[in-house]
């Protein structure tokens, strides 16, 4: 459905002017997802031999018909590094008066915005007063609202306990109340050590001129490094809202945890109702927390939503989901090793990783007995400007169509 609205209104000039470069080019990918102008392969049935030609999927990571392989393969691979404990989850959210400014200068300000909260738990966590060891952090970014909204907020999953490489033992979460629940962090010392380290990276930043020439020019507060010290203040005033949720079971439940929350982008296909190309309208449904059960509906202009939708691609090269701690990349064949043996001891193994689901067949249309499979072989796509010549055809050869036409092509 994302694809088809990308097809028939990414072109619109109204759009064009909103988005930057890259933007634009991840919604030309998205809309040559499953067409020509992804590329061809060839499946062969395995009864009779028959040929056919299919087209490629554009494997871009903001496309929402794409991730559904890459999210299996991401959360098959993190099996293998988990450890037998129970794990919390916290939430830290931007607060208001910064979000303009997050959505100017994405690349600099989301990713101070990532280090800042991972910097926070982990300095709180190494200090005695709360748990003194080194604990596990994995960080997914998401920058949206349910309604496509501009909000950006970090997910970070901590395991409940840490390594103390000192005296080399497994420190457990502490536990308080006559429940003994499992205890990370004080919400309110975290959030003012969030606070600070942001303020820090920002003005950094500012003074090493991440900012661009002339930031001045985009926002107030850029004018120079005073204004942006009083904007940060100012902002700190008020309730910056972070969410600790205590710890959900073990590994497994945290696998099947995560499986929703990476490689997901702003809107599914599934809550998207309709699509009129005549009108060029879109509509489609979310909910919020507070009625977790009350769906709503929203219809936009297809150029507005496709402007909601792009403003959460994210620049080239970021690193939306971030390892630290124990789970850090320099730890894992070390320091994650001497952990998960120290934990071995008198634990369940965990269970043999579940084999992948086999991919859905279509069945021969020569014989009717076989199913088609892909040959192996490289995978060719046109070039750039072969493309973007295909999506030109494909788009006037569904705006000239009738309605009957352009609904069997769809």
């Amino acid at each position: 459905m994302i694809r088809d609205i990308a097809l028939a209104h990414g072109d619109d000039p109204a759009l064009r002017g909103r988005l930057r470069p890259y933007q634009l080019k991840a919604l030309e990918a998205i809309a040559s997802c499953g067409t020509e102008a992804a590329g061809m392969h060839v499946e062969v049935c395995d009864q009779c031999s028959d040929h056919r030609m299919m087209p490629n999927t554009c494997c871009n990571r903001s496309c929402p018909h794409c991730q559904g392989r890459e999210r299996a393969a991401w959360v098959e691979a993190r099996m293998q590094e988990l450890l037998p404990c129970g794990y919390f989850h916290a939430v830290l959210t931007s607060p208001a008066e910064l979000r303009p400014l997050t959505l100017m200068c994405p690349a600099v300000l989301l990713a101070i915005f990532m280090k800042a909260a991972s910097d926070a738990i982990d300095y709180l966590c190494r200090k005695p007063d709360y748990l003194g060891a080194e604990v596990g952090q994995l960080a997914i970014l998401h920058t949206w609202k349910r309604d496509l909204g501009w909000h950006p907020h970090v997910h970070i999953i901590v395991t409940a306990g840490g390594w103390d490489a000192a005296q080399q033992r497994w420190i457990p979460a502490r536990t308080y109340g006559r429940d003994k629940k499992a205890f990370l962090l004080p919400v309110d010392v975290l959030r003012a050590a969030f606070q600070r380290r942001m303020m820090k990276l920002v003005l950094r930043a500012y003074r090493r001129g991440d900012f661009g020439k002339n930031p001045g020019d985009t926002h107030p507060a850029l004018v120079d490094a005073n204004a942006l010290a009083r904007h940060l203040t100012a902002s700190m005033k008020k309730t910056w809202v972070i969410r600790i949720e205590p710890p959900f079971g073990g590994p497994e439940q945290l696998l099947k945890y995560l499986g929703a929350y990476i490689n997901r982008v702003a809107i599914s296909p599934k809550r998207i109702l309709a699509h009129d190309p005549q009108a060029g309208t879109v509509t489609y449904t979310w909910t919020t927390n507070a009625k977790p059960n009350t769906v709503q509906q929203a219809t936009l202009p297809a150029v507005e939503f496709l402007a909601r939708f792009a403003q959460h691609i994210l620049p080239p090269r970021f690193q939306r989901i971030r390892f630290r701690g124990l789970w850090s990349t320099a730890h894992r064949a070390t320091k994650l090793q001497v952990v998960q043996q120290a934990l071995a001891i008198n634990r369940a193994p965990l269970p043999p990783p579940s084999p992948p689901p086999e991919p859905r067949r279509d069945l021969c249309a020569t014989c009717g007995l076989g199913h088609y499979h892909r040959m192996l072989g490289p995978c060719t796509r046109p070039s750039q400007s072969e493309r973007r010549r295909i999506i030109a055809l494909i788009r006037n050869a569904r705006r000239t169509a009738t309605p009957v036409e352009a609904t069997t092509a769809a």
